[in-house]
């Protein structure tokens, strides 16, 4: 999984880092960012999906946050 972050979107509630700490963070300019780093191609870093980070998706109070399949790109959480 990829997770990515509407930064437009995204008011800093902080409910993502708290439910998935290990993948999520706010940042300095108080906007949530995975923690995962890149893949060597530059492309995003795959995440293996835990229920913690499902739960955070499905908790952002403005929707800001998406899972996307890392082999293809499919949006996988929140469904259209």
């Amino acid at each position: 999984m990829v997770v990515r972050v509407d930064r437009d979107r995204c008011i800093g509630s902080g409910m993502c880092a708290h439910t998935a700490p290990g993948s999520l963070a706010l940042g300095a300019d108080g906007v949530a960012h995975p923690l995962r780093g890149s893949a060597p191609d530059g492309g995003p870093a795959g995440e293996r999906l835990t229920a913690r980070l499902a739960e955070a998706v499905d908790c952002c109070p403005v929707e800001a946050l998406a899972l996307h399949s890392a082999r293809d790109g499919r949006r996988v959480a929140p469904s259209d």
